[in-house]
């Protein structure tokens, strides 16, 4: 099995679990390669790690192969169609952005990229009280 070099934009609560269950092994075949975030003291756990400004910097930088965006929902639709259009695999959290025109506009870029995974993060879509 390859690899999978991930990056996080976004290491906040939500960036940071992530990131933690990437390094501790829990996805099998996925690296946490790279992490970015506007704030440079959130990225202070992650030595080791390229550290990008931005997330926008993150996509352009290369190195990763899929892309992980836990970024205030705002800014969900114009990282996400970077990271697709860079041709990078994307998973963004909940929800995929603020307005439906927004989330119409993701997921469109992302119809017909036959080799690219696009996914939204459902992380609780199996607990009895959401079922």
């Amino acid at each position: 099995m390859k690899t999978i070099r991930l990056g996080i934009i976004g290491v906040g609560i939500m960036g940071k679990a992530h990131a933690r269950s990437v390094r501790e092994g829990k996805i099998p075949g996925l690296e946490l390669a790279a992490v970015a975030d506007l704030r440079p003291e959130q990225m202070t756990d992650f030595a080791g790690v390229t550290q990008h400004a931005s997330g926008e910097e993150l996509i352009a930088g290369g190195g990763i192969d899929a892309v992980l965006i836990c970024t205030p929902h705002y800014a969900h639709t114009t990282l996400g169609i970077a990271a697709l259009e860079r041709g990078l695999h994307v998973l963004v959290e909940k929800p995929i952005s603020v307005h439906k025109a927004d989330c119409e506009r993701l997921i469109a870029a992302a119809q017909g990229r036959d080799k690219q995974v696009f996914a939204a993060m459902f992380n609780q879509r199996t607990d009895p009280f959401y079922q």
